[in-house]
């Protein structure tokens, strides 16, 4: 990729980005509240360019413009522990995360030390 098409693909995306956060904005206050609070938490977990979890975002304003539109109050959609719903969210979302690296490179270097120690 040019360094032309990189600039112009991070000003698209950054385009992208300001229209979903203008849904968001749209949103009830409460329904903005929890948004905010899974948006950190996703946010927190992310890794390489974090592109991954940006389309999940995206997805998630999706599914809750979906109960704002019902009517239902945020917390009885997607219920009263918001932490667990994030958690399971991020796990559906199959995002790449800095833990999936810790895990990987913890592994690596048993096997390696191992191998080094003749066991």
């Amino acid at each position: 990729m040019s360094a032309m098409d990189f600039i112009k693909k991070q000003l698209e995306d950054k385009k992208t980005w300001r229209l979903q956060m203008k849904r968001v904005k749209a949103l009830p206050e409460d329904y903005r509240i929890v948004y905010k609070e899974i948006q950190n938490y996703l946010f927190s977990f992310s890794a390489g360019s974090g592109m991954d979890t940006v389309h999940g975002i995206y997805d998630l304003i999706d599914f809750l413009e979906e109960g704002a539109a019902s009517d239902i109050p945020v917390l009885d959609y997607i219920g009263e522990d918001v932490g667990e719903f994030a958690e399971n969210y991020r796990r559906s979302i199959q995002t790449q995360s800095w833990l999936d690296d810790a895990k990987k490179k913890a592994s690596k270097n048993v096997e390696k030390s191992l191998k080094k120690d003749g066991k």
